[in-house]
């Protein structure tokens, strides 16, 4: 059975049922908004962080202890890229797959006209156990996989730079190692990303490994190997042991440390919906806080008729405020089960969302975590026991015999 407080509480907001509709409906648009934007969010975050993990970067990375801080070093600090380096690495627990890779800087020369450009070597079996998504970016002509071992993927900046067009053979000039220049041919084969769109280093190329292992004289090196979990999310707890199995010569990086954008992206994100999340609240408590004033001033005999009967300023403060959470709670319920079916069924079929210069659009599968219901809820209910304390309060301060008197 009810307790006498909370049932009085409950026949009071169904009272006047016109206002206490139009808090309710304020709360629930409030808090069905606030579900269904963080699950969008969750699952674009979710989405970002897959693309990058799983069509750049790779889970884990290791490279040479000093790497990732040196700028123009990149050739001089080489690790092996032989078969028993990488079962070393995949014989540790949680990993999957392994791949090397070597970033180099060089020049690209065709019809006449250079133009420098950072490249990638890649394995291109690999890769794409590594990095499934990799080929995801490349809009025309072929992957690496599909083609020869001397052909390239160029970003269409570098392309438009060299005046050639997919099929035609161009020549990469750099230093190897020992700082002798090499240069070999290569056949432009497919091309990455789209005009517009940006990318970190718009003059970029892929090159399939073996091939800048000949060019650099790098047989069996490498600058980076790029590592598969089986789960992405253990990356963290997966470091230290990876970094323990290949000692201190070694640095192994997660996927954070190496795109550290991305945690700042989604951070920003994350602090412009909870300010927008703040602003909806604010709204639905300040109509909170206007419906329990003006029950305060319509009930004002009705307060002083209870007090002269014994009933404590206590438990008319308890009163109002139980009047107050019950609006709060009753909406924040509705709207969280509205838009948590919202979360729920995008959830379930996914939802695409083009990107303007985009090659495919973004697949995007929105989540919700019953913790952050809970605490919605919760908010949804203090916060208004909160917007509803001063005309408690005050209602809780009438004197009997002023309020008796009161027309």
């Amino acid at each position: 059975m009810l307790p006498p407080l909370f049932r009085i509480a409950f026949r009071n907001v169904l009272r006047n049922r016109r206002r206490s509709l139009i808090t309710f409906s304020a709360v629930f648009l409030a808090l069905g908004i606030m579900v269904s934007i963080r699950g969008f969010l969750n699952g674009l975050q979710a989405t970002i962080r897959e693309s990058v993990v799983l069509g750049q970067t790779g889970a884990l990375q290791v490279h040479r202890k000093g790497f990732l801080k040196s700028v123009n070093a990149s050739l001089d600090q080489v690790i092996p890229s032989d078969e028993a380096f990488l079962r070393k690495i995949t014989a540790v627990s949680g990993v999957k797959a392994a791949t090397a890779r070597i970033m180099f800087g060089g020049m690209a020369n065709a019809n006449d006209t250079s133009a420098a450009a950072m490249f990638t070597a890649i394995d291109p079996v690999q890769e794409l156990i590594v990095c499934p998504r990799r080929n995801e970016m490349i809009y025309r002509g072929k992957n690496l996989k599909e083609s020869s071992p001397i052909a390239a993927i160029l970003s269409p900046e570098l392309a438009s730079s060299l005046g050639i067009k997919l099929g035609q053979r161009a020549t990469i000039l750099t230093s190897d190692r020992d700082g002798v220049m090499n240069a070999l041919d290569f056949d432009f084969t497919g091309q990455y990303g789209q005009p517009g769109l940006p990318l970190p280093d718009k003059k970029l190329g892929f090159v399939p490994l073996a091939f800048a292992q000949q060019l650099l004289r790098m047989e069996g090196k490498a600058t980076e190997i790029a590592i598969a979990l089986h789960r992405f999310e253990d990356a963290e707890r997966i470091k230290p042991i990876l970094q323990e199995a290949l000692g201190p010569e070694y640095e192994v990086a997660t996927w954070h440390d190496v795109a550290a954008y991305i945690d700042d992206a989604i951070a920003t994100q994350n602090f412009i919906l909870n300010l927008i999340a703040g602003v909806f609240l604010f709204v639905a408590l300040l109509g909170i806080a206007n419906t329990m004033l003006m029950s305060v001033l319509e009930r004002t005999r009705e307060i002083g008729t209870m007090m002269s009967v014994g009933v404590r300023r206590r438990q008319i403060l308890t009163l109002f405020l139980l009047e107050a959470s019950l609006l709060g709670l009753a909406g924040g319920i509705l709207g969280a089960l509205v838009g948590g079916s919202f979360v729920l069924y995008y959830g379930h079929s996914g939802m695409l969302l083009p990107i303007p210069e985009m090659p495919v659009p973004l697949h995007i599968f929105p989540t919700i975590s019953a913790s952050y219901i809970l605490f919605i809820l919760s908010l949804a209910a203090g916060g208004a026991a909160l917007a509803a304390l001063w005309p408690s309060i005050r209602a809780s301060r009438m004197r009997p015999v002023e309020a008796l008197s009161s027309v």
